[in-house]
């Protein structure tokens, strides 16, 4: 198939979906923002159920799907618990029948990026949709005309920010992405037996530790792409300041050096318990990862479908439906999002008949998401809760 296919997004996300596409038969192109496949570090672990591994099934190569064993993450328990800042539990829940796979991200992100056509170093600013095409214009001059464009570039996306400007009072219905005013700031550290005897909850999975003023910090034990075994540790804090030197992210050491202190200061005015405190303060500033702002979806009353009243352009995964972390759903629906909107356009032959499929695709995703995120923001409700009333 020749027809053109423009993701705008080289995440888990756009590859998923590029991958889906090139076995339907497509020849799809990835523009990313970023430098390089390893100039931004896009987390550590994520946790695919049910819903995500039925859907890379569909969109990889048999071959591929063999593949994904190299990306698993080993011996990290898949159960969760959750705990006080003092290490008391809560409540554990076993490894159950939707029991997640833990994947490293970038190991799963290099499997994705297999076979697909990636231009990197390309920042969408704008497009044009004259109604049988889509012009792409990337800030370095360059620009890239498709059949369809497909906004895959997170919460934060450009191409869902150009709709209103792009199709004025002819917009359907479309999503908002709102800031939750919440950060989650971490960091790895190498594991050793130390660590297994000091953190003994981790053994069977994740914890979920809730501290006082609605701090909370959760701790699994991981590995690096190399396979040396670490532990992994991510802090949340409520916003106050955006400007803050730890929100300001560049890559540099004296940036993570300074979101270390900031969460040293935290925990030391709190009564974290003493493997936690050690946790963060024996960690190295080269382990600290960037700040992650949480973001959730606030969705349109009406459903008017398609977004863009061409079909020429609609969205994937967090462009769409940012979510809170509590549930691991984000990851999954962006796999299925994928899997939905290539096993529809590969039932088309034509573009000519790919709106109706992409109406089709944008109201199964919004009544998906929708849920989702309701889920998502209620188990963040619910931990809070949990913590005010202990």
């Amino acid at each position: 198939m020749q027809n053109k296919i423009l993701i705008i997004g080289a995440g888990l996300g756009g590859l998923a979906l590029a991958q889906g596409l090139v076995k339907a038969g497509f020849h799809p192109t990835v523009f990313e923002r970023d430098e390089s496949p390893t100039s931004r570090l896009q987390g550590y672990r994520i946790s695919i159920r049910s819903l995500g591994m039925h859907a890379l099934a569909a969109l990889l190569t048999p071959k591929k799907m063999g593949h994904l064993s190299m990306a698993k993450v080993a011996d990290v328990g898949d159960g969760f618990t959750c705990a006080n800042e003092k290490m008391d539990p809560f409540f554990s829940v076993p490894q159950g029948q939707d029991a997640a796979v833990q994947f490293l991200r970038s190991e799963l992100r290099a499997l994705l990026q297999e076979g697909i056509d990636i231009k990197w170093n390309k920042r969408l600013v704008m497009f044009e949709d004259n109604g049988d095409q889509v012009i792409a214009h990337f800030a370095d001059g360059s620009y890239a005309d498709g059949d369809l464009l497909v906004g895959c570039d997170g919460g934060g996306s450009i191409v869902r920010e150009l709709l209103p400007s792009i199709y004025g009072d002819r917009l359907g219905s479309i999503p908002k992405v709102t800031d939750s005013n919440r950060a989650i700031l971490g960091g790895q550290i190498d594991r050793t037996p130390e660590w297994d005897m000091l953190l003994p909850l981790n053994k069977t999975g994740l914890v979920r530790f809730l501290g006082p003023n609605s701090h909370y910090m959760g701790v699994c034990f991981s590995e690096r792409a190399d396979r040396s075994p670490t532990v992994f540790w991510a802090f949340s804090e409520e916003v106050k300041n955006r400007n803050a030197p730890w929100y300001q992210f560049d890559q540099g050491l004296e940036y993570r050096t300074r979101i270390l202190d900031h969460c040293k200061q935290l925990m030391k005015n709190e009564p974290w318990h003493e493997s936690l405190k050690k946790l963060v303060y024996d960690t190295p500033a080269e382990g600290i990862m960037a700040p992650w702002l949480v973001s959730t979806t606030q969705f349109p009353d009406s459903d008017q479908f398609p977004m863009a009243p061409t079909g020429r352009v609609t969205l994937v995964g967090d462009s769409a439906h940012a979510m809170p972390t509590e549930r691991g759903l984000g990851g999954n629906n962006a796999l299925e999002d994928a899997r939905v909107l290539s096993t529809l356009l590969a039932s088309s032959q034509e573009p000519v008949g790919w709106p109706i499929l992409i109406e089709k695709y944008e109201r199964e995703m919004f009544a998906r998401a929708r849920i989702a995120v309701q889920e998502s923001e209620s188990a963040a409700e619910y931990f809070r809760n949990l913590r005010s009333h202990s």
